[in-house]
């Protein structure tokens, strides 16, 4: 898409040399208490170059807050993705096969822990 500009820029340049080179006559012109004379090419190029700077100053409010909405959801990427990868760790954890256990021996409670009328005493 850049290329695009880049050439359709090119064009107007060239546009804009050749209406230079074929309208060289000397034009006056009045703005309020303001005379200016000057060739019609450079008073026209002038008058693009000032379309084209107030063009960018009525742009450039919606391209900054373009520009910082694009910073701060990356930076909400960022952060998900960070949270994203610390989950995956915790479940890959969580996922390890447990180590077998050996069967318990069985083992004779003490005296002391068996309840009595266990029928164990007789």
């Amino acid at each position: 898409m850049a290329t695009l500009y880049l050439i359709i820029a090119l064009v107007i340049a060239v546009l804009a040399v050749v209406f230079a080179l074929q309208n060289s006559m000397l034009v006056t012109i009045s703005f309020f208490s303001w005379t200016i004379t000057g060739s019609l090419s450079l008073v026209l190029l002038a008058t693009l170059a000032i379309g084209v700077l107030i063009g960018l100053l009525v742009l450039s409010p919606a391209l900054l807050k373009k520009t910082f909405k694009s910073s701060s959801q990356r930076k909400r990427i960022d952060a998900l993705e960070n949270e994203v990868s610390q989950h995956r760790a915790k479940v890959a954890e969580l996922q390890k096969p447990v180590p077998a256990l050996s069967p318990p021996e069985t083992q004779k409670l003490p005296q002391s822990l068996k309840k009595e009328g266990d029928g164990d005493d007789k």
